[in-house]
């Protein structure tokens, strides 16, 4: 039996999202172009595509369904705003589907469609920023909400932190208890405004304080750049007291063990820091130093704005931020 024609593959030969087929399909034809609406005619015809009249049926009812992409499930940021955001919208009668995009831009914009397909009526997530037109286009039909990665989309909401304001005043700390070196370890900043935002901060910091930044660019299960980067803050610590300081908790714990194998005694000669809050900082000796990010309050204010929404309220759209701290623990104190 040959395979049926979804919507999808409309979309695909079309070179449009499935929400753009969707408004066609139901004859919402505003803000599409003639251009558009022929090639979608056109594609129609060609694969013989037929509507599913059940789904049709069913897509006036409500689904009471809110998507989730995160980029990791066992990143804590993402563990605790997943929780906070499931129970706002448990307490308002909705159902949450969570879906793990591995931070890779296609399968993000797979699983959006998924999501889309399966009826959601709603979306939260963090975006490579490399879908941000298709979002553009959903947020039109469907509250989107941003979170963590703010960038400014319109008709979409985004909710984010004070990154590099307090990243600046993280590595200012840091020179201010007595280490001559701060060692910023990043990921690829490009695109990603959190990353963007931290790096700056620490930039700034290096510059008031008139120091020299060191920045190490490190990749997630690549074992010779965090060697790379160790090497590099072993150098350091050999000639004055230095901090290492981690743009994200998933980039610290891959390289603690090794930054504690480096023999350096923590905090004297060697300083402990990172961005994020792993749920693990108090259970090492000593307790990490490091920048509490507001994640309940952030899953809450998602689920909110959702929720209100999806009730018919006016929620104006743009970029919220909720404001970070740093949290100064036993592996950078003063001598």
């Amino acid at each position: 039996m040959p395979k049926r024609t979804t919507i999808q593959d409309v979309a695909r030969a079309a070179g449009v999202s499935v929400t753009t087929v969707s408004r066609y399909l139901n004859g919402r034809y505003d803000s599409m172009s003639e251009k558009t609406r022929e090639k979608i005619a056109a594609v129609i015809a060609e694969l013989g595509y037929r509507p599913n009249a059940l789904a049709k049926g069913l897509k006036a009812q409500r689904t009471e369904t809110v998507g989730a992409i995160v980029v990791n499930m066992s990143y804590p940021f993402c563990v605790g705003f997943l929780r906070a955001f499931s129970r706002t919208l448990g307490e308002a009668g909705y159902h949450l589907m969570v879906a793990e995009s591995e931070g890779d831009a296609r399968r993000e914009r797979q699983l959006i469609e998924s999501f889309v397909a399966n009826r959601v009526e709603a979306i939260a997530l963090q975006t490579s920023g490399d879908n941000n037109d298709y979002l553009a286009d959903l947020a039109r039909e469907m509250p989107v909400v941003l979170v963590d990665r703010a960038f400014a989309i319109p008709n979409a909401y985004a909710i984010g932190t004070n990154n590099r304001d307090v990243s600046r005043e993280m590595a200012w700390q840091l020179f201010d208890l007595g280490y001559h070196w701060v060692v910023y370890l990043t990921e690829d900043a490009r695109g990603i405004p959190t990353r963007t935002d931290r790096l700056e901060g620490y930039l700034e910091a290096c510059r008031v304080a008139l120091r020299e930044p060191v920045v190490m660019r490190v990749r997630r299960g690549d074992p010779a750049s965090f060697r790379k980067a160790l090497a590099h803050v072993a150098a350091c610590a050999c000639k004055a007291r230095t901090a290492v300081y981690t743009a994200n908790g998933l980039v610290l714990m891959e390289c603690y063990r090794s930054l504690r194998a480096l023999g350096y005694q923590v905090p004297d000669q060697l300083g402990i820091a990172t961005f994020d809050e792993p749920d693990w900082a108090d259970l090492v000796d000593p307790p990490l130093t490091c920048v509490r990010q507001p994640v309940e309050q952030m899953g809450e204010t998602a689920g909110q704005i959702i929720t209100a929404r999806l009730r018919g309220e006016e929620v104006a759209s743009g970029i919220l931020v909720v404001p970070s701290s740093v949290v100064m623990g036993g592996s950078t104190a003063r001598d």
